[in-house]
């Protein structure tokens, strides 16, 4: 089972960020959402691939700052890859704040993206700061958490595959759920790894 997690969530990592790059930066744009949302895709075009684009990097090169192996085996990599997340974070998050002015499914929606680029770059601050004062400890907890808020760009999609099987002939229904999408993508990340991870986590000198 210890196996099996890791390498979920490393089949997932990749599979989403090639699906964003596919479908942010390959196809035209609003190809893959809904009629509903292809003006906003279009007249936005720009911010979204930069936003969406970033946010895949970011998605991937944040992934092994959680593998210890990794760490103490490319540890010239590692911090390469670090400084590649900082910088993707930051222009994903920033974009996103602009984007989130004109997310769908109403004023919900566009406080929980929003806030969600805000607590993203306020937490990759906090985990550059104590990296540059090469304060392990406080940085594994400042990563660990800001990429649970990374991981948001998964979980949204993972919601949006429930709740489109569960309500795609319930138009209403499907709408209500919409709503909320800004919170559950990453209010749920944040709890699980505050409980069940930050709480027993172990760290090591990088």
């Amino acid at each position: 089972m210890k196996k099996i997690i890791p390498l979920l969530i490393i089949t997932t990592v990749i599979t989403i960020t090639l699906y964003t790059f596919y479908s942010y930066i390959y196809l035209s744009p609003g190809t893959t959402v809904s009629p509903q949302q292809k003006t906003e895709y279009i007249k936005h075009h720009i911010s979204i691939a930069v936003h969406a684009g970033f946010g895949a990097v970011a998605l991937l090169s944040g992934m092994f700052q959680l593998m210890k192996r990794f760490r103490e085996k490319f540890p010239a990599a590692n911090i390469t890859l670090r400084r590649i997340y900082y910088f993707s974070v930051c222009i994903s998050a920033v974009t996103g704040l602009y984007v989130a002015t004109y997310a769908q499914g109403g004023l919900v929606n566009k406080i929980g993206f929003f806030l969600l680029d805000l607590i993203w770059i306020l937490s990759i601050i906090q985990a550059a700061v104590a990296d540059n004062k090469d304060d392990m400890p406080a940085f594994r907890i400042w990563i660990v958490r800001n990429y649970a808020l990374t991981f948001a760009s998964v979980t949204l999609r993972l919601w949006l595959v429930l709740i489109w099987n569960r309500y795609s002939f319930e138009h209403s229904h499907f709408s209500e759920v919409y709503q909320t999408l800004g919170f559950l993508c990453w209010v749920p990340n944040l709890i699980f790894i505050e409980w069940f991870y930050l709480s027993k986590i172990k760290y090591q000198p990088r």
